[in-house]
């Protein structure tokens, strides 16, 4: 996209004392594991990780966002959503009332999430997933695209077609 490169993750001690902003914007492909790691090291530097949200998204003033959070456009989240740390909510994900999402989550585009569902640290869900209100997703799940969530998801499970 004809973007500089002014560093690798080896110089990010370097690149924190130029400013104290970062953001991370690997995505999560197959597991959390490097934005989980880029995370913990910009913290371990001192580095401040805003919330961003683009101007097309919509966030209601009674949700609460964790540092380091983007969401992209189109996305929507209502009242008494709480999303933790280094999360990404990608384009048009809609995330209902009282739902809790962990940190370092990474919501796909299109993504239905129904009011008072809980998504627990790590977890992802593919684009087009629909989750019906109420249900538990646990840690580290993986979801792939166009899934109907109707029951409990427990730890570590891949669900796919």
């Amino acid at each position: 996209m004809g973007y500089p490169v002014i560093g690798f993750d080896s110089d990010l001690s370097k690149l924190i004392k130029q400013t104290s902003r970062a953001l991370i914007t690997v995505g999560q492909i197959q597991n959390p594991n490097t934005r989980m790691r880029l995370y913990k090291q910009l913290k371990s530097l001192k580095a401040e990780l805003p919330v961003v949200t683009s101007p097309h998204a919509i966030k209601s003033r009674y949700a609460s966002l964790g540092e380091g959070t983007i969401l992209m456009h189109g996305c929507i989240v209502n009242s008494n959503a709480k999303i933790g740390v280094n999360c990404i909510l990608n384009s048009q994900a809609l995330i209902e009332h009282d739902v809790i999402i962990g940190n370092h989550c990474h919501i796909s585009t299109g993504v239905l999430i129904n009011g008072d569902v809980q998504i627990g640290d790590g977890s992802f869900i593919g684009s087009g997933t629909i989750i019906i209100q109420g249900i538990r997703i646990g840690k580290s799940v993986v979801i792939g695209a166009g899934q109907v969530v109707l029951s409990n998801v427990p730890d570590g499970a891949i669900i796919k077609t």
